[in-house]
Formats: structure tokens, C-alpha cells, sequence
């Protein structure tokens, strides 16, 4: 593991809590706000937001550069860093306690580190399997406790498990099954994501603290699942389908039972990236032509259709406590930029 380093793409550690812990901001009357692009910046994306009103992601410069952005609450935007001699990172989620974010270090030959941005660490490299090319870190809670997945020489995907020190424990998937990621970890430590088998059949799971798993099936008929998000109540969101190309966003209650959620009238295709405590669910439905939009679910299970001021694709992979979405939006021909939708 490389030793951590104590500062924070130049902020020090103690700049990062003050930013993160600053006044919030008044609420943006419209429902729909760019975030802010970095200084050289041209293009940016978000994957979270947290409890507080954190958002994470990435914004890439006019030179082609891509770093891992944190937007506050307070307004402020910032760059972290990468494993020293990488040349990218993106940051996939921050815990609600503001003291971790996870992603990924991009090396000059494309192969990915896991790391996390830690509060009290500085910048912490998440070891991967033995030769992984890949490995990327996807969610951490508030004990700092994250997970993700790991890729082998020969492909294959093993789901992984870092505790708050660093050290990496695999999580293995449903029996005969070849191929396993794990999504998202809520406070408690349950896990989720999904065990695919040789006969290209897929299914969601959930790994218990203790590291057992069990799977969440598909809706009657379906052959595909793959869960994407857990809550603090245990409640799962993903997607099922016949195949990949026709998903339908699903919703798993904490002992297991599927219930389709919805689409867009006149689409044909939806997924669930994530859900809050509230039962609020955001992902995307996919129209005849094949554009994404984001969409948000109630929790009584209504969709709607989430605006952008310019036609393209739109996908929302986050939902604050207040039902607040976080995603991009890329307009036809022009750069993708991080949005926030707000109630």
C-alpha cells in the first residue's frame, strides 16, 4: 500500500473538513442547476451526493485531463489527486459523515487503483487482487468501510471489501457462479451487487456483515439482475431483465420481494442507480429512440421525468435525503456537465 499522503490535490487535510463542514448554501430556486466547473475545466459529472449535500464525481480539463471534483454544500468546488505518476481519477461516492470518498487512479497504461480520499489518512490506495487491471472502489460508509470489484487476467470479476484500514477481504458470489461485483455498502455493513454465471444468467445479491450471501431474484420471467443501491432500512434498488438491452428498474424490500417500478410512458427500457432513506429512487428510462432520461421515483413508486433545458441524454445516480438527484447531462453536441434536480 502506498503511504498516505497528507494533502488533498493540494488542499490539506484540514482545508477538505473545513470546506465540507462550511454553511450550506440557499436552495437554487429552479429545479434544475449545473454545478460549477472547476477553474480550466470544460467538461464535469457527478455520481453522488450525500446526506449533507456533498457531490462527487469529475471534471475534465481543456488539455483532456480528468480529476476526481468535490462539490460542497458551501458552494466550494475542488480537485483531488491521484496515486503519485497516474493521470486521472474519478470519485464515485462520499459518506454521509463527510470523512471518506471513494474512486478510482487511472495509470498512463488505463489500469485502475482503487483509492480513498480519507480525512484522516489523506490519499489511501485500496489494494486490488494479485495482477487485477482494474479496480475500482464504488461506496463507503460512515465507517469508512467501502467496496467494489477487482478484475483478473482473465477477466473475470471478484467482488472486494476494504475495511477503514486499507486492508481488502473478497467477497465471493452465489455457488458456480463466475463473476461477482459489489455496488454499494450501507451503515450497517450490508452489501450489494451481483454474481453473473457461465450461462451469461445474472442475478443481484446481498452480502450480510458476516460476509454470507443471498440472492435477490428477478422478476418472474427475467434471466438478468444486478442491484445497484441499498438504503439504511435494507431496501435495494437495480434492475431486471429478459436480457441487458431490456431492463426494467427494480425495487427489492428488505426480505427479498421485487416489484417493478415504472417507466416513462411510450419507453422502453428503465434502471434504479440509487435510493434514499426516505424510499426516493433515481436512475434513468430509455425512450423508443434510445435516449436516456432521468427520472425520479416516489416512494409510493410514480415516476417523473427529471428537465433539462437543452434535448440529449440526462442519467441521475444519486438522491440526497430531501429527494435532491445528482447526475450529467450531455446536450447534443456539447460537453457533458454535472447537474443537480432539486424537489
Amino acid at each position: 500500500m502506498h503511504k498516505p499522503a497528507r494533502t488533498l490535490a493540494g488542499a490539506t487535510v484540514a482545508a477538505l473538513a473545513a470546506v465540507l463542514c462550511a454553511p450550506a448554501a440557499p436552495a437554487a430556486a429552479a429545479s434544475y442547476t449545473l454545478l460549477k466547473l472547476p477553474t480550466g475545466s470544460i467538461a464535469s459529472r457527478a455520481y453522488f451526493i450525500n446526506s449533507g449535500g456533498t457531490v462527487v464525481g469529475d471534471s475534465t480539463s481543456s488539455d483532456g485531463t480528468t480529476r476526481a471534483t468535490v462539490w460542497t454544500r458551501g458552494g466550494f468546488v475542488f480537485k483531488l489527486g491521484t496515486l503519485p505518476g497516474d493521470v486521472a481519477s474519478t470519485a464515485f461516492s462520499v459518506n454521509d459523515a463527510n470523512t471518506a470518498v471513494v474512486g478510482r487512479s487511472v495509470a498512463p497504461d488505463n489500469r485502475q487503483r482503487a483509492v480513498r480520499w480519507d480525512l484522516f489518512h489523506g490519499l489511501v490506495h485500496l489494494p486490488g487482487l494479485p495482477g487485477a487491471t482494474v479496480t475500482r472502489a464504488y461506496s463507503v460508509n460512515n465507517s469508512r468501510v467501502a467496496v467494489g470489484f477487482s478484475i483478473t487476467p482473465d477477466g473475470a470479476w471478484h467482488a472486494v471489501r476494504w475495511d477503514a484500514n486499507g486492508r481488502m477481504k473478497e467477497l465471493f458470489g452465489l455457488p458456480g457462479e463466475i463473476s461477482v461485483g459489489a455496488t454499494w455498502i450501507n451503515n450497517a455493513g450490508v452489501i450489494v451487487g451481483g454474481s453473473d454465471a457461465a450461462d451469461g444468467t445474472s442475478r443481484g445479491v446481498r452480502w450480510a456483515p458476516d460476509g454470507t450471501v443471498t440472492a435477490l431474484e428477478p422478476l418472474p420471467g427475467d434471466h438478468v439482475s444486478t442491484a445497484t443501491s441499498i438504503n439504511n432500512s435494507g431496501v435495494v434498488v437495480g434492475y431486471s431483465g429478459v436480457d441487458w438491452e431490456s431492463t426494467r428498474a427494480v425495487r427489492w424490500s428488505p426480505t427479498g420481494e421485487v416489484t417493478a417500478l415504472d417507466m416513462l410512458p411510450g419507453d422502453v427500457a428503465s434502471g434504479a442507480y440509487a435510493i434514499n432513506d426516505q424510499g426516493h429512487v433515481v436512475g434513468y428510462s430509455i425512450s423508443a429512440t434510445g435516449e436516456h432520461r432521468a427520472v425520479r421515483w416516489a416512494p409510493d413508486g410514480s415516476v417523473s421525468l427529471l428537465p433539462t433545458v437543452a434535448p440529449g441524454a440526462s442519467d441521475a445516480f444519486a438522491v440526497a435525503y430531501d429527494g435532491t438527484a445528482a447526475g450529467f447531462v450531455t446536450p447534443n453536441d456539447q460537453p457533458t456537465r454535472a447537474v443537480l434536480w432539486r424537489p
